[in-house]
């Protein structure tokens, strides 16, 4: 290679590399950090904002409420009886969290430990069954909880949760266990345990940030599931908050300040959740319930 070829080289990798230099600069990180709490937060707050107005305020040219008023969350959770849609949210996130763990945690377990004929087919099956989009499954659903008599009921809702999330959590809890060698199984084993008391002595106390991470995203993903729950409730005897929240929503207006109310009374319980529970999150899913 000639001095010119090697100088033009050097040159195209400055030019890169300096190009490389700015874009992962503080400056850009901390512009694009901003940017992303901004288009975050904003909303949230104009949420905040509209929940403290009366629905015929919110029709002003004002940005701030002139006179902060209570009225629109009195009126969700008293007066339109909204408490029971977040009761039942509770109960069905709740449950569906339960019954999730319960099955996936023992079913992560068995995919990364034992090897059966078809184990890969299974496994990929269990999976497959979460690649079908949701609103494709929206008439067999209803057909099905027509015919068992659960439409307008909890457990109806229950059911569905169950099938959306296992799935995930199954692999989640998978690739965690695969993390935990499998010699620590086998020097219990040595010892006099048997299998079930080496998943519960040493692999299960060593995947309890797996299970708290799938645990938290299940009651996440449970309480803001929209679809399956429109399609079968018609009240609120067991309608959720994420489904009861559209009902403010009118075929000619919306009441937005009622609307806002209870759309910050849906978000606060996952607030909570993630500010009290984000490093069960963080620690479980890099710990290895995403690794292959």
């Amino acid at each position: 290679m000639s001095s010119s070829d090697e100088t033009y080289e050097r040159i195209s990798y400055e030019k890169r590399q300096g190009f490389w230099d700015v874009l992962e600069s503080p400056k850009v990180i901390h512009f694009v950090l901003a940017l992303a709490i901004i288009t975050v937060i904003v909303p949230i707050f104009w949420e905040v904002l509209t929940s403290l107005k009366t629905n015929e305020a919110v029709y002003n040219l004002n940005y701030f409420p002139q006179e902060p008023t209570l009225s629109s969350y009195y009126q969700v959770l008293i007066g339109e009886s909204y408490w029971k849609a977040v009761l039942n949210s509770m109960i069905i996130s709740t449950t569906t969290t339960i019954v999730v763990i319960v099955l996936a945690v023992p079913a992560g377990y068995a995919f990364s430990r034992y090897r059966f004929r078809g184990d890969n087919i299974l496994f990929i099956g269990v999976l497959f069954s979460r690649l079908f989009p949701p609103i494709g499954l929206i008439v067999p659903y209803y057909q099905i909880m027509a015919w068992l008599g659960l439409l307008n009921s909890l457990p109806g809702i229950i059911i569905a949760q169950i099938y959306l999330w296992l799935p995930l959590m199954i692999y989640i809890m998978r690739n965690f266990f695969m993390s935990i060698p499998k010699d620590l199984d086998e020097s219990a084993r040595v010892d006099g345990c048997t299998q079930l008391q080496a998943f519960r002595k040493i692999a299960l106390p060593l995947a309890l940030p797996g299970v708290a991470a799938c645990s938290i995203l299940t009651f996440l993903y449970s309480w803001r599931e929209f679809l399956f729950s429109l399609i079968i409730t018609t009240d609120l005897t067991s309608m959720p908050i994420s489904v009861a929240v559209y009902q403010f929503v009118g075929d000619v207006s919306v009441q937005w300040a009622s609307l806002a109310a209870a759309s910050v009374v849906a978000i606060i319980p996952t607030i909570l959740v993630v500010i009290f529970f984000q490093r069960y999150i963080v620690s479980g899913l890099t710990a290895g319930a995403l690794k292959e």
